[in-house]
């Protein structure tokens, strides 16, 4: 009797018109298969078929209402790759040539021998076996190819292969580099001995790990962690070479596209699961990988993911791996319904270590089985955290850069940095009113402060005049706002780019009659109008060499009676509609300052 715990997950339909046959038959299948579904002619078995989820179908062929051969007919309307094994008489040998054009996978001869029956069957089962574990197969490639960049090479070094990552990161296409030598490109400060060392291994049928320099098509230098893996056939023989690499240049997470053909080795059981085991080993070394059963249970985990996490393997196994995420913290919501859905599912999720928070890039993917079941997820992680921590510095560094500049163009007209600090926070908290996202409010609050720095092109005896400025000297001061723009304007970082609208439009008006350009109502950026509401709002509750600060009520009747003339009146309500929340603000950053906003 056959031992195979792969039959006892299958489904058989049985067809046969002799009772006593079929009871034999029948008994010995049950044996075998998770269940036996009987039918005693075509009709019935194509309504079996219809309703439940079948792996295989014996039929006789001569039966009444619907013989096995038009059963055959009907069922490949449905599915063409179901396999279908036909018990036939020897007379009915002219009924093979129409079997063999429904695709029939194998015959039975009558009288039916039981080894014959039984070798039949443990043959049809390796082929749907076979067919399952290359469907399996093609999910892992599928998750290598979310991963790294990707070359193959022959045994002389010559580039048989590239993947789209290789593109995109090189700007070479295949046709380019197609039969040079895999490191035509490399850096000119590239050690020759490193490609000495990698071949000697290579030759050894070991596997070479390092880091690599080249050039991309454009003479730029790029940096990559490589693995390069010989492909060893189950003759021992090397085949081929595959390099595995991360691009570290700008720490690119592996999300991108591996396309490794190996379908001639299909019909190779053997084969098919030695290179499986090949590519896996590769991504193994490359990646931080677990693997989940279909509840998220952690089956396993490589070393690589456990120096991530800063756990111990006996912490995580057959723990739930979503246990160790806050989900409310990381708002997972798309995150789990992408899963939900059989997608597969990627964002950069913050846990806590023992020694710190971690910004980790996670890529789930759903392994699916022949009737798209899931049957575990693959975890592909990569750890962002000091990419992230580093960008995070570069952008306090910017802020401290771009308050530092618009402190000293307030300082040229005798500004202290409190009054930048409070418009700064103002232009913020108007714009969170007004419904702006954080990261656009953020963009203003950093902008803000440079809503002056033209004044550094002003004269400092128009400037610092204490009197009031000639028509002369007021021209002359309007140009700050051009000064400012043209400074700022060629610039391709978005908080510039805010800065340069916010300092040509921060004097323009409501009704038009404002400077540099004379714009009205809503051709005035929203930054611009933004700023030309907390500017104003700054300078009159602040006290100046020449006056003192305006009392509140005087504040908000001016800004009622410009409402409409010099400024947006929404903008205008929701300050004043939450004037506690600003006054709040001044009070925090209130001192003694000198000047007056131009």
């Amino acid at each position: 009797m056959i031992e195979n715990n792969y039959l006892k997950s299958l489904n058989i339909l049985y067809v046969e018109d002799e009772p006593t046959t079929a009871k034999k038959f029948s008994s010995i299948l049950k044996k075998i298969f998770n269940e036996v579904f009987y039918a005693p002619n075509g009709k019935e078995a194509l309504d079996i078929f219809y309703n439940n989820n079948i792996n295989i179908v014996i039929s006789d062929i001569n039966m009444p209402i619907l013989n096995g051969l038009e059963l055959a007919k009907e069922i490949r309307k449905t599915d063409i790759n179901l396999p279908i094994v036909l018990i036939s008489a020897r007379n009915e040998s002219d009924t093979l040539l129409e079997a063999i054009d429904l695709n029939i996978d194998s015959y039975i001869l009558k009288p039916i021998s039981l080894d014959a029956f039984i070798e039949k069957i443990n043959s049809i089962s390796k082929k749907i076996e076979a067919k399952e574990n290359q469907k399996i197969l093609d999910q892992y490639k599928q998750v290598i190819d979310d991963a790294s960049i990707v070359v193959k090479f022959d045994l002389d070094g010559k580039i048989t292969y590239t993947n789209n990552l290789y593109s995109k990161v090189t700007g070479f296409n295949f046709d380019e580099v197609k039969d040079k030598y895999f490191n035509f490109n490399q850096h000119i400060e590239e050690k020759s001995s490193v490609y000495l060392e990698l071949w000697e291994k290579l030759r050894d049928k070991e596997q070479w790990k390092g880091r690599l320099r080249n050039y991309t098509k454009d003479k730029n230098e790029y940096i990559i962690d490589s693995i390069i893996i010989p492909i060893i056939d189950i003759n021992n023989n090397t085949k081929e070479y595959i390099s595995i690499s991360n691009d570290v240049t700008d720490q690119i997470s592996l999300n991108n596209l591996l396309n490794i053909e190996i379908k001639n080795y299909k019909d190779n059981l053997t084969s098919k699961s030695h290179f499986l085991t090949e590519y896996q080993r590769g991504l193994n070394e490359i990646t931080s990988i677990a693997k989940t059963d279909k509840d998220f249970n952690i089956i396993t985990i490589n070393t690589k993911f456990l120096k991530i996490l800063e756990l111990q393997r006996k912490e995580l196994i057959n723990r739930n791996f979503f246990n160790f995420i806050n989900l409310e913290e990381n708002n997972c919501v798309e995150f789990l319904e992408n899963l939900k859905n059989k997608k597969a599912s990627e964002q950069i999720i913050i846990f806590d270590t023992k020694k710190e928070k971690k910004h980790i890039d996670i890529n789930i993917s759903p392994i699916l089985d022949s009737n798209k079941n899931i049957i575990e997820y693959l975890i592909a992680a990569n750890d962002l955290t000091s990419s992230i921590n580093l960008q995070h510095e570069i952008e306090l560094t910017q802020k401290d850069v771009i308050l530092t500049l618009g402190e000293i163009g307030e300082q040229r007209s005798n500004e202290t940095g409190n009054h930048v600090k409070r418009v700064s926070k103002y232009s913020y908290l108007l714009a969170k009113k007004l419904g702006f996202t954080e990261e656009e409010a953020n963009l203003i609050q950093l902008a803000a402060p440079m809503h002056d720095i033209g004044k550094i092109g002003i004269p400092d005896s128009i400037l610092h005049k204490k009197g009031k400025l000639t028509k002369e000297e007021f021209a002359i001061m309007k140009t700050h706002t051009t000064i400012g723009f043209d400074m700022l304007k060629n610039s391709k970082r978005k908080i510039m780019k805010a800065a340069a609208i916010i300092s040509h439009e921060h004097h323009e008006k409501w009704d038009g009659s404002g400077y540099p350009r004379g714009l009205a109502g809503e051709e005035i950026h929203i930054y611009g109008r933004i700023l030309s509401v907390v500017d104003t709002f700054d300078a009159l509750g602040s006290e100046r060499c020449y006056k003192k600060a305006w009392e509140l009520d005087d504040i908000i009747e001016y800004l009622k009676e410009k409402a409409g003339k010099d400024f947006d009146p929404k903008v205008v309500d929701i300050l004043l509609n939450n004037i506690d929340e600003f006054l709040e603000i001044k009070e925090e950053l209130t001192f003694e300052v000198q000047g007056e906003v131009a």
